[in-house]
């Protein structure tokens, strides 16, 4: 019972490669020609634990597809001429430092710093210290610390977690035995909207994530479905039936009342079935459409004033469940081909797309990272997968496992704490 208003189900099996902590599965394409780092283990370091340095810091360069981590090593005098960069770190009481260096003669020095450890929390300086390699290596920033949520049913029961990009560090939310569906992030990642079914009817939820606090936001009439957050996070548009045919709506984020005023959007110039909306940080939306007799993906602004224009032309008659790259410039889609449901991007400006995911057949709900460098799905009813934008590279989560995946997104921004202890040098 997903948002997703277009769905089947089919079935895949899968063949990979598993990586250092065993929380990863590299299940297409490879990062090989990419420039190479070797993770050296940190001095004093516990690596026969899954949450050592090393480990989640190759695991971390390998998802990415950019970068490519080499065997971990102790001896810096097995390191060929082929490799690129070497880091190498030392633990020290509660002090972390690390270096990471170019591999030539002379040993150019890029990157010195220190972090506190804070509360032992070992994995989070990994994703500290890896968006810090991946920032200087690619001049992109690192999304290792961000967050993402899911919902998915164990059992009876039906649960929302959020947790780590790479799965790890998991805090369930919400726990009902009622169906849930539809997850939106709010801009700054305090609150995550969604679908209920408790009172015997769709009704869209808004949860604040650090604390235990919730309030309906929409209960009209009929259903009340597929929330998104403008870029302000004080409103949401819904997809809502209570005026007939399902119809997009502008709510204010406030607990609903009956004074509670849902705007149309489209105005009912656009006769259709119109849902799955998402809302780029511009005010523009995406939404998904049987306007034209299928469902296909569809641009208009937020505030309705926009004639809609069809986006996906070519491409088959079954594309859904649109979302925003941060940059407003792409949105990844599910296209579905010949009995195939597949993680495809496309590009607003030159009107190209391309698929991302590999050997998969059952994509579901793709959403950009903070950075717009990689893709989150699932596949399979219950896999959840990431790959990068180029689809050179896909990655199975091992570690998220439950009976049934039914929605995912990846938060909005990169959420990286304060753990510097000194200034950060970043050389050349």
């Amino acid at each position: 019972m997903k948002k997703k208003l277009f769905t089947i189900c089919f079935l895949l099996f899968g063949i990979g490669i598993s990586y250092a902590d065993q929380n990863i599965t590299i299940t297409g394409g490879s990062s090989i020609y990419s420039p190479s780092v070797e993770v050296m283990n940190f001095n004093n370091d516990d690596i026969s634990s899954t949450d050592n340095l090393a480990g989640i810091i190759s695991n971390d360069l390998n998802i990415s597809g950019d970068l490519k981590a080499l065997n971990i090593t102790d001896d810096i005098q097995q390191i060929t001429s082929k490799v690129n960069y070497i880091l190498t770190g030392n633990i020290s009481g509660g002090l972390i430092s690390y270096e990471l260096r170019m591999n030539n003669d002379a040993h150019t020095l890029l990157i010195r710093d220190q972090l506190k450890n804070f509360n032992n929390n070992i994995r989070l300086i990994a994703h500290t210290i890896s968006n810090q390699i991946y920032q200087k290596l690619t001049k992109n920033p690192g999304a290792f610390t961000s967050k993402i949520a899911y919902i998915a049913r164990d059992g009876h029961r039906y649960k929302i977690i959020v947790a780590d990009y790479d799965g790890f560090n998991p805090k369930t939310i919400i726990a009902t035995n009622s169906i849930l569906s539809s997850l939106s992030w709010n801009p700054n990642g305090s609150q995550i909207a969604y679908v209920s079914y408790e009172n015997g009817k769709p009704v869209v939820y808004v949860q604040y994530v650090y604390k235990p606090q919730r309030y309906v936001v929409s209960a009209f009439s009929g259903s009340n479905s597929s929330p998104s957050f403008t870029p302000s996070g004080s409103q949401l548009i819904v997809t809502l039936t209570k005026d007939g045919s399902s119809q997009l709506y502008l709510i204010d984020n406030k607990s609903f009342s009956n004074r509670t005023y849902a705007k149309p959007i489209l105005n009912n110039h656009f006769s259709a079935i119109n849902t799955e909306v998402n809302i780029s940080s511009n005010n523009l939306m995406v939404f998904t459409s049987d306007h034209d007799g299928g469902p296909q993906i569809f641009m208009s602004d937020a505030m309705g004033r926009m004639v809609p224009r069809r986006l996906t032309f070519n491409l088959g008659n079954y594309n859904t469940t649109p979302m925003f790259s941060h940059d407003g410039s792409k949105i990844t889609f599910i296209k579905r081909g010949y009995g195939v449901l597949r993680a495809y991007i496309y590009d607003i400006k030159t009107g190209s797309a391309y698929p991302v995911s590999q050997s998969t057949t059952l994509d579901m709900a793709p959403s950009f990272s903070p950075n717009d460098k990689l893709i989150l799905f699932s596949s399979n009813k219950n896999n959840m997968y990431i790959a990068n934008v180029t689809g050179t590279t896909q990655t199975m989560l091992n570690n998220v496992r439950f009976d049934e995946i039914i929605d995912q997104q990846w938060s909005n921004n990169i959420s990286e704490p304060k753990l510097s202890y000194s200034q950060n040098k970043n050389y050349q």
